[in-house]
């Protein structure tokens, strides 16, 4: 339980079909995901959605996933999907335009 009283779950109020839209026809893979994840990840999220909820405050929020670095995959004892940082730069540029 992460708000004694709040909601079993707060939906993303991004424009997430959007997001993957763009993404896609950029050329980068990616896909909506129904979950955020079991522990830090769904925390932050369901914490930003309670507080934006609570105080009526009308922003976008969600979660999104993004690839890690070729420096830390390399560096990582897993084996794990990784992009350079100039499409990790370019694709969150992309998502960002899809808030305008």
């Amino acid at each position: 339980m992460i708000e004694e009283n709040g909601p079993d779950g707060y939906f993303s109020t991004l424009p997430i079909r959007r997001m993957v839209n763009r993404l896609k026809e950029a050329g980068y893979p990616a896909a909506i995901s129904n979950t955020t994840g079991t522990y830090l990840c769904n925390s932050v999220m369901y914490s930003v959605l309670h507080l934006l909820k609570s105080t009526n405050t009308d922003l976008p929020a969600g979660f999104v996933h993004i690839p890690a670095s070729h420096a830390l995959a390399a560096a990582s004892k897993k084996s794990m999907a990784s992009w350079s940082d100039a499409d990790l730069l370019q694709a969150i540029t992309l998502i960002i335009k899809e808030l305008d």
